[in-house]
């Protein structure tokens, strides 16, 4: 039932639903506190303490505990008769620590400078290994954060991504290319994130297919032909017209207009052809039998390859 062992975390002393400021500690309390926060459990090279020492005055401990001062002295006395703790005294250093009103011989007077103290059997409370892994799991979570926060500043960079010669192109690139070159398309008047999002994807494929360069060359060729093609510029049967929408909706439909797939003359409502386009191209806008208020889901016109 005595036996094993339970964690005790440092923070514990600070935690604002544990603390009750101003109330006086047991002496149970008073010795984890000893154990646990200041005897830290790791070499202090700036002050010399090593593992299990602690140095601490009479007045401090009056504070922390909420205790009178005799009952502190008689407390570390008994600590001290018990060996759970030593007083360490070697030169000037104990004769500062016998005068630090922890136990100061008699016929001097208790000042409040620091006694210098060593846990005894202190590995049996904090065992190094466990004290290295707890260093281990705390540095690693520091690096945890780090690696989180720059995710964070890159998601926050939501208008760029990286290109393949490490140049950062902005995701309104393609909005800038549509808007230069477009003359008779539909207008670009508002970039909602929905939009942005569109163009992140497209760019980041490129990316990822290591040919960004490349794509911004057929983004750009793409809107200069669609607006020679009299089906993308609104000369068919219902007057659709391609939109930067249409352009950004996946990675294939730029293509689809540089391999002439929507190449051909234009359609009147009845050209004896069920409304489909005629000319050497595909069919477009309805099938045979078909009306032209047919659409895709997204909205776009209906066409079917030339049989």
């Amino acid at each position: 039932m005595h036996r094993g062992y339970t964690l005790l975390w440092r923070k514990i002393w600070s935690n604002p639903v544990l603390s009750e400021p101003g109330r006086k500690f047991s002496r149970f309390e008073a010795w984890l506190y000893i154990i646990n926060v200041l005897a830290s459990g790791k070499d202090d090279e700036s002050s010399g303490l090593k593992r299990g020492e602690f140095s601490v005055s009479s007045r401090y401990l009056v504070r922390a505990w909420n205790w009178p001062r005799a009952n502190v002295q008689r407390f570390i006395k008994e600590l001290e008769k018990e060996g759970m703790i030593a007083r360490i005294e070697d030169g000037e250093e104990g004769e500062n620590a016998s005068d630090a009103g922890l136990g100061h011989p008699a016929g001097q007077s208790a000042g409040h400078n620091t006694g210098h103290f060593i846990v005894g059997n202190y590995e049996t409370y904090n065992p190094a290994g466990a004290t290295d892994r707890a260093t281990k799991r705390a540095t690693s979570r520091a690096q945890l954060k780090e690696v989180l926060k720059e995710s964070k500043k890159e998601r926050m960079k939501d208008t760029h991504v990286p290109s393949g010669e490490g140049v950062r192109v902005s995701s309104k690139t393609l909005v800038e290319i549509y808007r230069q070159q477009n003359q008779m398309l539909p207008e670009v008047k508002a970039l909602t994130s929905e939009r942005l999002k569109k163009c992140r994807s497209r760019i980041n494929q490129a990316v990822r297919d290591g040919c960004l360069e490349r794509y911004l060359e057929d983004f750009t060729e793409a809107v200069k032909k669609a607006q020679q093609t009299p089906f993308l510029r609104g000369e068919g049967p219902r007057g659709w017209r391609a939109s930067f929408d249409w352009f950004v909706a996946n990675h294939v439909n730029i293509y689809a207009v540089l391999e002439g797939k929507y190449d051909g003359p234009p359609a009147g409502q009845n050209n004896g052809n069920g409304g489909n386009y005629a000319g050497g191209g595909d069919y477009f806008d309805c099938g045979p039998g078909e009306t032209s208020s047919r659409k895709t889901s997204r909205g776009d016109p209906i066409y079917r390859p030339r049989q």
